[in-house]
């Protein structure tokens, strides 16, 4: 019987960042690692897509500065300079009213923003300073961190919580347009979790990043160094007897023998990969939902000057983001571009009519409206729809995710499993938060198999 950690093998089931992270961090550990990813390239959500001249991430656009697990892979694998910087990222917010500068990572100059109360105004400031000084009690990786700070935050929804801290007309000026802009979500349907966890590490802070080469090139990089098959689904995760590892069956009907896997897919997809889940598996796999997201890209004849625009709710039209890109053939943008992601009600739209693929039949007429000979100067279109785009926090899903992580770091219980998961859904709804998650479920697996060797050896 093996005695060490480099005869062990663990099988990774998905290749986007979470996975990846995983893989790499086991294998510097010294296990022998596969990764499998039914997808032809890696990145999963975190990648890039080209249909024609027209490109675009697969999901994730942006990096934000905080995330220490996604931080730390950049430094080892050198890429500290693929981070390309973008300064005071803001949009204009089309609103009622006129349009007004939303920015992304909040600063004083919030306070200029038109319709808000006197006390609003003065909550915006002591609320800032109350977020200071919990930024070092949470931890931007991970939405329940903030469950220690405060429990009632995983309660209540991030719309009574905005309405409470700050104001009606902050939530629909400030926040509601910046959650269905970037994130596709309406702050009734989230806790305060993320907001909670993530705010007090913007404060202050002025820069966000992209990726030069596109947002996979950390996940290729990643993937450059492991044994990755892609366009190799699995269909099933079977745990033997305890001692006898796992059997992956592959959709061509291949069977794989590993003494561990990582779960590393959405948690939507994890409920039919897994055979027979234990009790605590099947209960947190039940609570996953994530939303969709539809956005139309349009490859434009004209030069386009750069432009944000976001909506603020009730304002008619099916469109949340509305962005013009400039051609820059240097970076890979052959042709001046333009993003339109549609609003949550509209993504549901898409769903009842059966138009996820078609989602452009939604926007067009907008679009004529808003720019003259629209048709005329359009040279390329493609309809983007991601049906798992960001897990939802909601009310009371913080808590099964703690309760869900203690399971499987005990080595009483989820600790004699041959199985760990990781992913967005088990930590944070950003790119940086699915990184941390596959660096812990890494360090996870490790203990697991060292405290195995250690029992075999006495």
């Amino acid at each position: 019987m093996s005695h060490s950690l480099s005869d062990r093998h663990v099988a990774v089931v998905g290749a986007g960042i979470a996975g990846l992270t995983a893989a790499y961090r086991l294998q510097q550990a010294g296990v022998r690692v596969t990764v499998f990813d039914a997808q032809p390239v890696v990145g999963g959500r975190m990648g890039d897509r080209r249909e024609g001249d027209l490109v675009f991430n697969s999901g994730a656009r942006l990096v934000y500065p905080f995330g220490q697990a996604f931080n730390r892979l950049v430094e080892e694998l050198s890429l500290g300079d693929a981070l390309v910087p973008l300064h005071r990222l803001s949009a204009q917010c089309i609103a009622p009213g006129g349009a007004h500068t939303i920015e992304l990572m909040p600063s004083p100059r919030s306070l200029a923003t038109p319709g808000l109360a006197a006390g609003e105004r003065l909550r915006l400031v002591t609320h800032a300073l109350s977020m200071r000084r919990l930024k070092p009690r949470v931890d931007p990786d991970w939405a329940t961190s903030a469950l220690d700070a405060d429990p009632r935050l995983d309660r209540i929804t991030l719309a009574e919580y905005i309405r409470e801290t700050l104001g009606p007309n902050v939530l629909a000026r400030m926040v509601e347009p910046v959650f269905r802009a970037t994130r596709s979500f309406n702050p009734e349907t989230l806790s305060a979790l993320f907001y909670a966890s993530t705010v007090p590490h913007m404060i202050g802070e002025t820069t966000v990043h992209t990726l030069k080469g596109g947002m996979g090139r950390v996940c290729h990089a990643l993937a450059a160094q492991l044994t990755v098959r892609t366009s190799t689904p699995v269909r099933t995760i079977r745990r033997g007897a305890v001692g006898d590892g796992v059997e992956l069956t592959l959709a061509n009907g291949e069977r794989v023998h590993a003494d561990y896997a990582v779960c590393a897919v959405e948690g939507s997809l994890a409920k039919a990969l897994v055979e027979a889940p234990t009790s605590a598996e099947r209960t947190m796999l039940d609570a996953v939902r994530y939303n969709a997201l539809g956005v139309v890209h349009y490859g434009f004849a004209l030069p386009l000057p750069p432009k944000m625009n976001f909506a603020m709710r009730g304002q008619p039209g099916r469109i949340a983001t509305y962005q013009q890109l400039p051609a820059a053939p240097a970076s890979g943008r052959p042709l001046n571009q333009i993003y339109c992601q549609l609003t949550p009600e509209a993504a549901d739209e898409a769903v009842r009519r059966g138009l996820e693929n078609e989602l452009d039949v939604l926007v067009r007429e907008e679009l004529r409206a808003r720019i003259p000979d629209f048709d005329r100067h359009v040279v390329a279109v493609a309809n983007q729809w991601i049906p798992r785009k960001l897990p939802v926090f909601s009310p009371g899903y913080g808590a099964r995710v703690a309760n869900f992580w203690a399971w499987q770091e005990d080595r009483r219980q989820g600790g004699a499993s041959a199985i760990v998961y990781c992913g967005d859904w088990l930590s944070q709804a950003l790119l940086t938060g699915a990184c941390a998650s596959g660096e812990r479920a890494a360090k996870t697996l490790v203990a697991r198999m060292q405290s195995a060797v250690t029992r075999v050896s006495a």
